[in-house]
């Protein structure tokens, strides 16, 4: 394989074997093996646990690799979300036959992904469509949220829950192409690599490709520390110090972390086991741990950063 490739795409799953941690959805997926036949879809479930690969991998088992890139259309929702993209360019593509070819079914697989950001309009517009051509046309909404899809949609599709990857498949999944790479590695080094991307296999992989660019022949921790944004434990033990504290000249402390590029998306496991870990009250832990989990839903919706880091450690020097 050409090494300039992204290795997420390199090492994406080709069948169901190959595929991490779903195994209660691969076996419920397996019946459309033996039918050649499935329902419209619903895929949810956190980032990087495999939703997108599954469908591929289903297309390729059922088409076969030689003729599933012509029975699926993969579009992103959150760039085609407004209802006239669903009434002509969505509605052109399901309407459109398929070639016959003996031993494949007679119909496609449209991928609708990141559905949740949808509008209701556009969401309403589309139940239409799968209802209308469901005999040529089958398709797969993947989302994170399926809360956010109207119930006449998810009505019309069976629904398939992921779950987050479990971290020695991630490490098995590491190992493995580290070896097709040649590249040495400590098992420390991709245990912390694990604890970085919380269940995010895409963004694992990722993270270790990051390590290979930098350095080919081997990664380590400190090159891990430098590339992830993680804050180095020095600075991280300061600024909690000055939390704890109440240090006056807190603002010139975040701000300082902020500029150097050290996100706060990356600290959140940081922040987490430290006031696990912390002897603040236990009652009062519970209400930090809230805190942060609103800051990182805030984070996900797209909030500002600096904004973010300022009301989460204000609120921990109010609260103690």
């Amino acid at each position: 394989m050409n090494n300039n490739y992204l290795w997420v795409e390199k090492y994406r799953p080709n069948n169901f074997n190959d595929i991490s941690s779903q195994a209660h959805v691969i076996e419920s997926l397996k019946t459309a093996l033996i039918t050649k036949n499935i329902p419209h879809l619903i895929f949810f479930g956190p980032s990087g646990c495999g939703k997108t690969s599954t469908i591929h991998a289903l297309a390729k088992e059922i088409f076969g690799i030689d003729n599933y890139k012509d029975r699926i259309v993969e579009l992103n929702a959150s760039d085609e979300r407004g209802i006239n993209i669903i009434r002509e360019k969505i509605k052109n593509y399901a309407k459109q036959s398929v070639k016959h070819v003996e031993g494949i079914p007679p119909w496609k697989i449209i991928i609708l992904d990141e559905a949740d950001t949808m509008t209701p309009d556009s969401q309403f517009a589309l139940r239409r469509i799968i209802e209308q051509y469901s005999k040529i046309t089958r398709f797969c909404i993947i989302c994170n949220y399926h809360t956010k899809i109207i119930e006449p949609i998810i009505s019309r599709c069976s629904l398939f829950r992921f779950k987050i990857i479990d971290n020695h498949d991630i490490i098995d999944k590491l190992k493995y192409i580290c070896n097709c790479e040649k590249l040495e590695y400590l098992d420390e080094t991709l245990e912390r690599i694990v604890k970085i991307s919380r269940g995010d296999l895409r963004k694992a992989i990722n993270l270790l490709q990051k390590c290979y660019t930098t350095n080919k022949k081997q990664i380590n921790n400190d090159l891990l520390d430098e590339i992830s944004g993680i804050i180095p434990k020095e600075l991280f033990e300061n600024l909690m110090s000055s939390v704890i504290n109440k240090d006056p000249n807190i603002d010139s402390i975040i701000n300082n972390i902020y500029i150097q590029g050290y996100s706060i998306i990356n600290q959140i496991i940081l922040f987490h086991d430290y006031i696990i870990e912390s002897n603040i009250p236990s009652n009062k832990k519970a209400l930090i741990l809230c805190k942060l989990l609103e800051i990182d839903q805030n984070l996900i919706n797209g909030s500002d950063e600096y904004i973010q880091y300022m009301n989460f450690i204000y609120y921990i020097m109010n609260i103690i």
